[in-house]
């Protein structure tokens, strides 16, 4: 079931994505979906490689910064080998 939804975007790229969606011959709806699919299908697919212990204390510490994900993976994969 389609439903309505609305964004508040800039201008500049509203005119861009509208003309890509010409050059397409698809509409900037279409394209929008096919955008979160991608992002969502991307995000679940990520998570499912998630060792349970990971998954059970994902988004406790809010520090997204790549180092501090390198050094988490780095030392539960030396911890669980």
């Amino acid at each position: 079931m389609d439903t309505k939804l609305t964004l508040r975007l800039d201008e500049d790229v509203i005119v861009r994505i509208k003309n890509y969606a010409n050059k397409e011959r698809q509409s900037v709806s279409k394209l929008t979906e096919k955008l979160f699919r991608q992002v969502l299908e991307t995000s679940e697919s990520n998570h499912e490689n998630l060792s349970p212990i990971v998954k059970k204390y994902r988004g406790i510490i809010s520090d997204n910064s790549q180092e501090y994900v390198d050094i988490i993976a780095e030392y539960l994969t030396n911890k669980h080998a």
